[in-house]
């Protein structure tokens, strides 16, 4: 799925180009999802406690481009400009949460991380609005 979104990403890219812009504003990336109380590989969400108040990081190519921290049920919902600089390195952005799982169950571990990549197609909606979603979180300890 990421190198799907890594060609779609190509392909604005390249459009951003022709069109004689170097780092063209694109649109508005927005990133909405629910970040779950678990530890594993692909978490289902469905079958997840829900993570509340943890924060969540956008990073592309190791740089924190949004951020959002989760309401009550989970879920977030960030938004960063989306420019063609951006969109370059839209196959190697994630989703980090390095708020301790300890703080949403007390048997979970106090160190590590939740990490997805992005999934959703790179096409402008109206208005301008580029919409993805995590591909599935997991657990990585430090």
């Amino acid at each position: 799925m990421a190198s799907r979104v890594a060609l779609l990403a190509a392909a604005v890219v390249a459009a951003a180009c022709l069109l004689g812009a170097a780092d063209a504003k694109l649109g508005r990336l927005v990133v909405t999802g629910v970040v779950p109380c678990n530890t594993g590989s692909l978490i289902d969400i469905a079958t997840s406690p829900a993570f509340p108040n943890a924060d969540v990081e956008l990073r592309c190519a190791g740089k924190l481009v949004a951020g959002a921290t989760t309401n009550s049920n989970g879920s977030f919902a960030m938004e960063a400009d989306l420019t063609s600089g951006l969109a370059m390195l839209i196959g190697g952005c994630k989703l980090v949460v390095d708020t301790p799982l300890i703080k949403c169950d007390a048997n979970l571990p106090a160190v590590g991380s939740l990490v997805s990549y992005l999934q959703g197609p790179l096409t402008r909606l109206l208005g301008g609005i580029f919409r993805l979603f995590p591909a599935g979180f997991s657990f990585h300890a430090h």
